[in-house]
């Protein structure tokens, strides 16, 4: 790319989206080794970036959703007013300002003489693919992709797993030891927990590929849960047959073990974007929403399970509830057709 200044990247929530841009540093590090890059982000966020590698500082939003004894990214923490100025000392030449909203205006107008990297939300396209199917509007493309074309690289640039070269020796060593009891032999993470109802995966769904990957697959697979949900966890303690492999950890915790498994299995939530960030092959469970939305990876190596129905996608985030009231799109997604997904990105990678 032509530029290679300070540059911004910006992107306030949610979890998944921040992961996703992540890579975007990194990305643009590959097209301009040495250039500096800059992350501005919510507090409640920022842990989960911690030990970037291609990050030199970032820039914190405070929310109060951080506990004080929690350690932080190297930055600068503040209100909108506060970062302003620091921001504008950067000498920044370049934000690529993915959030688009009126907090990241607040925060980067004042850099008026750098360029804005335009970038499009698609927020129209992706509600015409709810309400409007019938006019056929195109799929959104994977973000990923988007993000190599900003940064001015091919379409075929490998992603930098960023998210395990964050980890920390103590991180590391911290799954090591949860994890050895069960041996030395692969492992499988599932996480089949969302935010939305209507992006969860069935307990008994997810007891029957834990078998499978056992017996099949001769893999330890573990099950993991958002702490706090605690009605998915008692719904798993009752269908797996083993409790202790259901595990309900932290963010920066629940990585650690995942950079040590051959695959991922997770719905349309946060955790599907560790694979990309720790170089974990994923399968993708889509259920109310789909990959057209552009939040599937997309990477060759990764898959997408779903059941075709004339109601998907029924929203763009997720649903409390099935507006039909049978939440087929999750009932119908078999552990047989995620098993077949699963063999094929475990066989491709080996």
């Amino acid at each position: 790319m032509s530029a290679a200044g300070p540059a911004l990247v910006v992107r306030l929530r949610s979890l998944g989206d921040v992961l996703l841009a992540a890579h975007l540093p990194s990305l643009l590090r590959a097209a301009a080794p040495g250039r500096r890059v800059l992350f501005l982000t919510k507090e409640r966020f920022a842990g989960a970036l911690r030990g970037h590698p291609d990050v030199d500082r970032f820039y914190v939003l405070e929310d109060g959703a951080c506990d004080p004894a929690d350690p932080s990214p190297w930055g600068v923490k503040g209100s909108a007013g506060d970062l302003r100025a620091p921001l504008r000392r950067e000498g920044i030449e370049e934000i690529f300002d993915l959030q688009q909203n009126w907090r990241s205006r607040t925060v980067t107008r004042s850099l008026d003489r750098a360029r804005h990297v335009e970038f499009a939300k698609y927020g129209f396209r992706r509600r015409l693919l709810v309400h409007a199917r019938w006019s056929g509007p195109a799929a959104v493309p994977p973000l990923l992709a988007r993000y190599r074309a900003m940064a001015g690289l091919p379409p075929s640039a490998p992603l930098r797993p960023w998210l395990r070269d964050a980890l920390t020796d103590e991180e590391r060593a911290k799954a090591a030891e949860r994890l050895r009891p069960f041996g030395t032999g692969p492992i499988v993470l599932v996480a089949p927990g969302a935010r939305w109802a209507t992006k969860r995966w069935p307990a008994r769904h997810v007891a029957a590929l834990v078998e499978r990957v056992e017996r099949e697959r001769g893999a330890v697979a573990f099950v993991v849960v958002a702490p706090g949900d605690e009605s998915l966890a008692a719904a798993l303690e009752g269908a797996l047959p083993d409790p202790a492999r259901l595990l309900s950890l932290g963010l920066r915790d629940t990585a650690a073990v995942a950079a040590r498994a051959a695959a991922i299995v997770s719905s349309d939530s946060a955790l599907l974007h560790f694979g990309p960030a720790l170089g974990v092959p994923t399968v993708g469970l889509f259920g109310s929403t789909i990959p057209g939305f552009g939040f599937a990876s997309g990477e060759p190596r990764d898959a997408v399970a779903e059941v075709e129905l004339s109601c998907r996608p029924c929203d763009v985030h997720g649903k409390d509830r099935c507006p039909l009231r049978h939440h087929a799109c999750m009932e119908r997604l078999e552990p047989s057709l995620v098993i077949e997904k699963l063999n094929s990105v475990l066989e491709a990678s080996g």
